[in-house]
């Protein structure tokens, strides 16, 4: 039987520029902070060993590789579970990807970024992924997203179709629109009846961008369980699974859904489009 409260920690760093061998000596402090905390999973921003680069041929790497070796070393010594991200080898692009440890050591799953961020260029640098794995922490259906895929609820939805009790989204949202990062994890939430763990970074990049933090962990009813501030700090909160699944039960809103009429739209759009 899945536990009915998971404790989440989220890294909220300021990510030292294109510097791997660096951020990985830090990450250690980190997850020894969660651990000490009583954290089951611990999360680490969006691309945390080199911040949001538009350069990433020379740090991309196979997964499992280099980075989730040390990622689940780390998870193996202090007995928790670990969400990282990682430059994926991958043609014709590399691809910006998402992965889990387990206490083990083990790497749990991997997923890589639905959409890249053309706003900022990211489709021509990096290529988008095709799947949304689920994986269990300690039995707990779980998902993964990433940053910018926030914005779009359908793999959200889909998730939530197959069970997803938990979302972990790692990110590099930029102060100037972190509204609607706060926002839209709410809304996540609410329409999935699910947990968003959204986790940002804090500081400057080499790019100029300012990056304000604002962590947080919704519960399914789109309250803030735990908020994170603009800097550097440990963001921890309890979810409560009991009250999610009773929630789901008594207001069972996703078996309401019309996908047949959603898909007929799809195609008079589509129709409509190639006149």
């Amino acid at each position: 039987m899945a536990p009915s409260r998971l404790r989440v920690a989220l890294i909220q760093q300021a990510t030292l520029w294109q510097d791997p061998e660096a951020n990985l000596a830090r990450a250690r402090t980190w997850v020894a902070r969660a651990a000490e905390a009583g954290a089951r999973i611990a999360v680490f921003p969006e691309l945390f060993t080199l911040g949001f680069t538009m350069a990433p041929e020379p740090f991309a790497e196979p997964l499992p590789g280099p980075t989730t070796e040390v990622v689940g070393a780390l998870s193996r010594e202090f007995g928790i579970y670990l969400v990282g991200t990682a430059v994926e080898a991958h043609t014709p692009h590399p691809r910006n990807a998402a992965f889990v440890t387990g206490p083990d050591g083990s790497l749990v799953a991997t997923y890589r970024k639905l959409h890249p961020f053309s706003y900022g260029e990211e489709n021509r640098h990096y290529s988008g992924g095709e799947d949304c794995p689920l994986f269990e922490v300690d039995g707990i259906p779980c998902g993964l997203q990433i940053c910018y895929d926030l914005r779009f609820p359908e793999p959200f939805r889909a998730l939530a179709a197959r069970g997803a009790e938990v979302v972990f989204v790692p990110a590099n949202w930029p102060r100037r629109r972190i509204s609607a990062w706060s926002t839209l994890l709410a809304a996540r939430a609410i329409e999935n009846q699910m947990a968003i763990c959204g986790v940002n970074r804090v500081g400057q990049d080499a790019l100029g961008l300012d990056y304000p933090g604002a962590s947080a962990i919704h519960d399914a009813f789109g309250e803030v369980v735990a908020l994170g501030s603009d800097g550097e700090e440990l963001v921890v909160g309890d979810l409560d699974l009991d009250q999610l699944r009773a929630w789901r039960e008594r207001f069972p809103a996703l078996k309401d859904r019309r996908p047949e009429v959603y898909a007929s739209l799809e195609n008079a759009n589509a129709n409509r489009r190639e006149r």
